[in-house]
């Protein structure tokens, strides 16, 4: 049974105790409850430590013995550490502060113990409802007949078949009853939700701090191209972070929208691509007051994220919406040392991949739409929806959103404060017990954004084995083939770990291991690295979406392509390194000697990354760009408008 706190903050200890002790009574006859109430109480100066033991799930604030102030003071402490709990309100008989969103409310002279019960017991069950996933279960559990697609209908094409059962076995009977049809009523439908799935998006939009949320199955390249869809018309400028996913690359090209790249920080030690200068994107805004939209990534790939409050206050006095991607933030709001999350700092739309953090499946996301939206059109951001939606979404992944978000919402604070104690655990023991270094904020960042305000989530976990005497890409290799161990990432020099929800103290031990080991095996002198940057972004001569839509025609990249006819010319494909998974170009951008430079040196000298864009015909690489009378076409339809 599970068991949840409930902690009344009073400055009568008298009445805390008699509270304390009916309910406990009550508690103790409800035998039947799958959740288990356990009641205490103690004065405002205690409620912070409350907060800090994870079984706390609803606090109760004594509106008669705390007074106003102190009222206020314990709602914001509640707020401000564990947003995701409910708090509630024992009242005089006056009104609560407008201000103040109370989960409940209950009178502070209510005799009927029995209903004070039942109305905290209520708000634990509607917190950790599961609409969706419940119903999943219960139409699985029916064993109806199907009559209606997939066709492995519920994996009996497989299980009776000699040759695909041990498939059928290898992935277990749920997956496949669980693949259902928009056919069984029952299940609601992610295209037009009324019942399961709107409950359990109205809940993850509580649980979140959103306006509106919506589950988004086709991952979150996809859910930035909805949101990009929904603001940006033809010919709309977006102020937009160079290091950016590439989801909102396309985005940009299928809305016909006016980039206004920003260059992203370098730290050319590391080949870490970090923020934009605030500096830069207050520049940006201030030159560009027709632009319509801003977007960022907070948190980048390797942890580091913006003080993003004064960036978007700017941006919104000067009528400008921001898009913050939160792919890798999901879980920021259920730990106070993680927070302000994009929507608490006053966001207009955000996407998670929910995936990522938390126990979703790969492909779940969400969008989040913050409270400050003005003129929503909830219609039309269904419809845009719906453009990008498959008709036939997979009913277990729209469930592990469902239960992804009861998770977090009820056990997040105890589960992230684990995680991030593994985090510095396993920084701990790297620089005690290693030649490698275990980087902080301050390492990663470039000097440019040292007084940005940036903060790094210790979640991700960045080591340097360079300076021990080690090339990454072996320590990876290393990891991986003798010891079982699969890393996020890895640059030249350095490797990163996600430690996630997930994460336990056995892998945490088999890492320790393993990184002794290999530390054995450095010669403790730094390794030597010349970094391959980025070159800065060229002019955008032609909107992306009519060059990339151009014919256009392929020519060949030689190794001298810096002297080639290929300079000045305009692609029509993004040509995308990866890793980093940055830009060289973009559609409509004019090649430079340095960019050609650039993307000839990755073609030609690093066989060790995918070059995104780049055409190989017979062997040989090309590129494909406008020809002259497509581009003296494209350059005169930007300059019209």
């Amino acid at each position: 049974m599970a068991e949840c706190r409930v902690v009344l903050v009073t400055e009568d200890a008298s009445f805390g105790s008699r509270w304390v002790n009916e309910l406990k009574q009550v508690a103790e006859a409800d035998t039947s409850s799958p959740i288990r109430l356990c009641f205490s109480h103690c004065k405002a100066a205690q409620l912070k430590a409350q907060l800090y033991l994870g079984e706390t799930q609803i606090v109760a604030l004594d509106e008669g013995s705390l007074g106003e102030p102190s009222l206020d003071a314990c709602y914001d402490e509640v707020r401000n550490s564990r947003a995701e709990i409910d708090c509630i309100l024992l009242t005089d008989g006056k009104m609560p502060d407008e201000d103040a969103e109370f989960e409940g409310v209950i009178s502070r002279a209510e005799s009927n113990y029995g209903v004070v019960y039942r109305t905290l017991r209520r708000e634990l069950f509607e917190r950790t409802a599961t609409p969706f996933a419940d119903a999943l279960k219960e139409y699985v559990y029916a064993a109806k007949d199907s009559w209606h697609t997939p066709g492995h209908s519920s994996g009996d094409s497989l299980s009776s078949s000699p040759w695909l059962v041990d498939f059928y076995r290898f992935m277990g009977e749920h997956m496949f009853n669980t693949d259902l049809s928009v056919s069984v009523k029952m299940l609601d439908s992610l295209m037009e939700p009324v019942t399961v799935i709107r409950q359990a998006q109205n809940l993850a939009a509580k649980t979140f701090g959103a306006r509106h949320t919506y589950y988004v199955t086709n991952g979150t390249s996809t859910s930035n191209k909805v949101v990009l869809q929904y603001l940006m018309r033809h010919g709309d400028k977006v102020i937009v972070d160079r290091n950016c996913h590439k989801s909102v690359h396309h985005a940009m090209i299928m809305s016909g929208s006016v980039p206004v790249y920003l260059e992203s920080s370098v730290n050319q030690t590391y080949g870490v691509y970090g923020p934009v200068p605030k500096a830069k994107i207050f520049a940006a805004i201030d030159e560009n007051p027709q632009a319509r939209l801003l977007i960022l990534t907070s948190c980048t790939y390797d942890g580091l994220r913006y003080d993003l409050k004064p960036i978007i206050d700017y941006a919104h006095e000067h009528d400008i919406q921001v898009l913050i991607d939160e792919a890798w933030y999901a879980h920021g709001r259920f730990h106070p040392q993680l927070r302000p999350t994009a929507l608490e700092a006053g966001a207009d739309f955000v996407t998670h991949s929910t995936h990522k953090m938390l126990s979703a499946f790969s492909q779940a996301s969400m969008i989040h739409v913050g409270h400050g939206v003005k003129n929503f059109d909830a219609p039309r951001f269904r419809e845009d929806i719906n453009m990008h939606t498959s008709t036939s979404p997979q009913y277990g992944m729209i469930a592990s959103l469902d239960v992804a978000r009861k998770q977090m919402s009820i056990e997040g604070f105890s589960v992230l404060a684990r995680t991030l104690n593994f985090a510095q655990e396993i920084r701990d023991y790297v620089e005690a017990n290693t030649p490698f270094k275990s980087l902080g904020v301050n390492d990663l960042c470039d000097v440019s954004v040292q007084n940005d305000g940036i903060k790094l989530d210790t979640t991700k976990v960045t080591i340097d084995v360079g300076c021990g005497g080690l090339s990454a890409p072996k320590v990876q290799a290393v990891l991986f083939n003798d010891y079982g161990i699969q890393v996020e990432k890895n640059t030249h020099n350095t490797i990163t770990l996600l430690v996630t929800i997930g994460t336990t103290e056995s892998k945490v031990l088999r890492l320790k291991q393993a990184l002794h080991k290999i530390a054995q095996t450095a010669s403790g002198k730094p390794m030597e690295y010349s970094h391959q940057s980025i070159p800065a972004l060229s002019k955008i001569r032609v909107l992306p979406r009519t060059a990339y839509f151009a014919d256009g025609e392929k020519v060949a990249l030689t190794q001298d392509a810096g002297n080639s006819d290929l300079v000045g010319r305009v692609v029509c494909d993004e040509i995308v390194p990866y890793p980093p998974g940055i830009p060289l170009v973009v559609p409509g951008q004019e090649l430079s000697a340095e960019i050609l430079a650039a993307i000839a040196n990755y073609v030609y000298e690093r066989k060790d990354l995918e070059m995104h864009g780049v055409q190989v015909i017979n062997g040989e690489p090309f590129i494909r760009v406008m020809t002259p009378e497509a581009e003296a076409r494209g350059k005169a339809e930007l300059a019209a408008l």
